[in-house]
C-alpha cells in the first residue's frame, strides 16, 4: 500500500504540477522575444461581439485598423495584413501585424499574429509595407524573403524598422537591433514608409508621411536613406484647401486606356473637412521625376465617397487594374466606447468589400473607376417584384429582410419616353440605426446620413451622423440603378456605371432591416434582393499554387523597369472545394495554433505523466502478480516488499 500510495503521488505530482505550470507559462519564442499566449483568460468582450459581420473579414479578437500589403504568394493565395489591437483599452494594449490570406477576396483564413509588438526593438507597430527580396538587394536574405518596413513609435518619436521573413510572412524577425531612420522629435511627423525597388537604378524608394507632404528617399543599399524630394499637399499646392495630416502613401501606376500612356497613382489617407466630407482616402494622379519623387498633375480625389474606407491598400493588379481593400472605420468614432447589448465591447473591426480599379478621362481630368468584387457565391435566391407612383403610391416598397442584404433598385419613369425625375428616398430602419440615402435624380446628387443608439460619446455622434453629399450616375437618366450591399455593421452602395462607391459604418445588432424607398417624382420601381449568406455557407476555391516561379513582389513598383508578376484574377467561389472558417471560428482557430505552436511546453508534459502512469501502474502488477499465484500455505514465506 505504501508503495502504491507513493507511485500514484509521485505520478499526479509529476502531471499536475508540469501540465499547471504549462498552462501558466506557455509562450510564443521568436528570435529572443518571448509573446504570452492568451487562453481562457481572454475578457469575453475582446474575442466575442454582436457587431460581427457575416460575409466581410472581422477582426478575431480586440481591434482592427489600417490595412497593410497585399500580395499574391507562392501557395496561389492573396495575402494582406492589418494593424491589430488584441488586447484593446486592455492590459498589454498595443498593436502588432496581423496577417490573413484570402484565394478570391470573399473566404478569409487567419494565418495570425507575423510581426509581434514590444520585442525589445520596436513598441507597437504602425504602418509600413512588404516588400520581396527578388531583386537580391539584401545579399544576405534569401530573394524569396520577404522584408517589412514600418514605423514605431518610441517615446513618442517615430522611427522607421526592418524585419524579414523566410516563411512566406507567417513570421518575421528583426534585421537590425535598432532603427534605420528616426524623426528629429515627438512631434514631427515621419511615418508609414511605402516601399518600392526600381530595378532600372537598382535603387531603394521610400515615401513618408511627413504632415502636409510626403517625403522621398533613395538607398542603394535598403538600409542607409537619403533625401531626394517631396510631394508637398498643403493648401497652396492644393487650390487653397488642404487635406489636414496625410497617412498612409502607397504608390501605384496604370495605363491610359485610349493612350497606351502609364501614369503613376499617389494614394493617401487625409481629412476630406474642407471639402464638405470626412476623413478617407484619396488619390492624384501624376507622373514621377528623374528622382522618382511623385510630381501632381491634377487636384486629389476621393477613392470612395464616403466616411468608412480608410487605412486602404493597393495592390498591382495588371497594367490596368488597382485591387484595394480598406478598414471600414473612421477615427471620429471608432475609438470612442461602443456597445451591443452585453456593454461595451472591445472587438471591432472589419474590411470593407474588395474593389478593382480602373483608369478613366483624359490628361488633366483622370478619374479611378472602382467596382466591387462581389460575394455572389453567397447569394441566396432572389425576391423580386415592381411598383409604381402613378397609382398615387409614394412609399413604393417596405419590406422587412435579414439584415445581410443584397439589393439592386432600378427606377424608371412611369412614362416610358421620360427620364427618372425628383428625389428617391432610400432608408434602412433597424431597432436601434438608420441608415437614408436621398438621391436626386435631376442633379445626379445625392446624401447620406445615418444614426444609433450604440455610440453615446458627443464627439462620436457629432461625427457619425454628419449628412455626406456626393455625386454620382447621370443627371436626368432613362433609367437608375442602386445598388446596395449591407452587412450587420455596414452599408456599401454603387450606381452601376458610374465609378463611384460609398463605404460607411453602420452600428446596429439587429439582424433584421427593414428597406423603406419612396419617390416625390413619377418614378416606377423594379426590385431584387437576396439575402447574403456567412462566408462558411459556401466553400472557398481551393489555391493552386502560381504557375508564375516570381509571384507578385510586394510594394514592386510596375513599369517598364519592374514587373508586377501577378497573374491571377479575384472571383467568387466554385462551390466545390473546402470551406474556409472566420469570425468566431477564427477566434478558435487561432487558439488552436498557438497551442499547437507551443510544442514541447504542452504535448510532451501530457506524455511524460501519461508514461509514467502506465509505468506505475505496471509496477504495480509486477509487484503484486506473484503474491495472488502463490498456493496457499503456511509454510509460505512472508512477502518484506511492503
Amino acid at each position: 500500500m505504501r508503495l502504491t500510495a507513493s507511485i500514484v503521488c509521485l505520478v499526479t505530482a509529476l502531471g499536475i504540477g508540469i501540465t499547471s505550470g504549462t498552462k501558466a507559462d506557455a509562450s510564443e519564442h521568436h528570435e529572443g522575444v518571448t509573446t504570452a499566449i492568451t487562453q481562457s483568460t481572454t475578457p469575453a468582450g475582446l474575442t466575442s461581439s454582436q457587431f460581427d459581420q457575416l460575409y466581410h473579414y472581422n477582426t478575431p479578437q480586440g481591434f482592427l485598423n489600417d490595412i497593410q500589403s497585399i500580395w499574391k504568394g507562392r501557395d496561389g493565395y492573396y495575402h494582406f495584413m492589418y494593424i491589430q489591437n488584441p488586447m484593446y483599452k486592455h492590459d498589454g494594449d498595443g498593436t502588432v501585424w496581423y496577417h490573413v490570406k484570402t484565394k478570391d477576396f470573399v473566404h478569409y483564413t487567419d494565418v495570425g499574429v507575423s510581426i509581434p509588438k514590444f520585442n525589445g526593438i520596436w513598441f507597437s507597430m504602425a504602418t509600413g509595407t512588404i516588400i520581396d527580396n527578388s531583386q537580391g538587394l539584401f545579399t544576405d536574405l534569401p530573394e524569396d524573403a520577404l522584408v517589412a518596413y514600418f514605423t514605431s513609435y518610441i517615446e513618442g518619436v517615430q522611427k522607421q524598422f526592418i524585419a524579414y521573413s523566410t516563411d512566406e510572412g507567417a513570421s518575421f524577425k528583426p534585421y537590425r537591433d535598432s532603427a534605420i531612420m528616426s524623426a528629429p522629435n515627438d512631434h514631427t511627423d515621419f511615418r508609414d514608409p511605402y516601399m518600392s525597388y526600381d530595378s532600372a537604378s537598382k535603387t531603394m524608394m521610400m515615401y513618408l508621411a511627413e504632415g502636409d507632404k510626403i517625403g522621398t528617399y533613395a538607398s542603394k543599399d535598403g538600409i542607409t536613406f537619403s533625401y531626394v524630394g517631396a510631394t508637398i499637399l498643403n493648401a497652396g499646392a492644393l487650390n487653397g484647401k488642404d487635406l489636414g495630416t496625410v497617412e498612409c502613401p502607397n504608390v501605384k501606376t496604370l495605363r491610359d486606356p485610349a493612350t497606351g500612356e502609364e501614369k503613376t497613382i499617389l494614394f493617401f489617407g487625409a481629412n476630406g473637412y474642407q471639402y464638405g466630407s470626412t476623413t478617407g482616402t484619396y488619390y492624384m494622379v501624376g507622373h514621377l521625376d528623374d528622382n522618382r519623387v511623385f510630381v501632381t498633375e491634377q487636384q486629389p480625389k476621393r477613392v470612395d465617397d464616403g466616411s468608412d474606407y480608410y487605412g486602404a491598400n493597393f495592390m498591382q493588379d495588371g497594367d490596368a487594374r488597382i485591387t484595394s481593400l480598406a478598414w471600414m472605420g473612421n477615427w471620429g468614432y471608432s475609438a470612442k466606447d461602443i456597445s451591443d447589448d452585453n456593454g461595451i465591447t472591445y472587438k471591432l473591426g472589419s474590411i470593407s468589400l474588395a474593389r478593382h480599379l480602373t483608369l478613366s478621362g483624359s490628361a488633366g481630368n483622370y478619374t479611378l473607376d472602382s467596382a466591387f468584387v462581389e460575394p455572389t457565391a453567397l447569394f441566396g435566391k432572389a425576391l423580386t417584384g415592381t411598383a409604381s407612383s402613378a397609382d398615387g403610391n409614394k412609399e413604393l416598397l417596405k419590406i422587412s429582410r435579414p439584415s445581410a442584404q443584397n439589393a439592386k433598385l432600378t427606377f424608371t419613369n412611369t412614362d416610358g419616353d421620360k427620364a427618372v425625375e425628383g428625389h428617391i428616398t432610400i432608408t434602412l430602419e433597424q431597432a436601434d440605426s438608420s441608415v437614408t440615402i436621398i438621391y436626386d435624380a435631376d442633379a445626379a446628387t445625392y446624401t447620406a446620413t445615418r444614426s444609433t443608439t450604440r455610440l453615446s460619446d458627443k464627439d462620436g455622434v457629432y461625427e457619425y451622423t454628419k449628412v455626406i453629399a456626393a455625386s454620382a450616375g447621370s443627371i436626368s437618366p432613362r433609367s437608375l440603378t442602386m445598388h446596395i450591399l449591407q452587412d450587420q455593421s455596414s452599408v456599401e452602395f454603387t450606381i452601376p456605371g458610374s465609378g463611384k462607391t460609398y463605404t460607411m459604418l453602420r452600428l446596429s445588432t439587429d439582424t433584421q432591416s427593414t428597406i423603406r424607398v419612396s419617390t416625390d417624382g413619377r418614378n416606377a420601381l423594379s426590385y431584387s434582393l437576396n439575402t447574403i449568406g456567412s462566408q462558411d455557407d459556401q466553400p472557398s476555391p481551393t489555391p493552386e499554387p502560381t504557375a508564375d516561379p516570381t509571384p507578385q513582389a510586394p510594394g514592386s513598383q510596375p513599369g517598364p523597369s519592374a514587373s508586377t508578376g501577378i497573374t491571377g484574377t479575384p472571383t467568387g467561389s466554385d462551390g466545390k472545394q473546402t470551406l474556409q472558417h472566420h469570425g468566431q471560428r477564427q477566434a478558435q482557430s487561432a487558439s488552436t495554433r498557438k497551442l499547437g505552436n507551443t510544442g514541447s511546453a504542452v504535448v510532451w508534459p501530457l506524455v511524460i505523466g501519461t508514461l509514467l502512469l502506465v509505468a506505475g501502474i505496471g509496477i504495480l502488477r509486477t509487484v503484486r502478480r506473484p503474491q495472488r499465484s502463490r498456493p496457499a500455505s503456511n509454510d509460505t514465506p512472508t512477502d518484506t516488499m511492503a
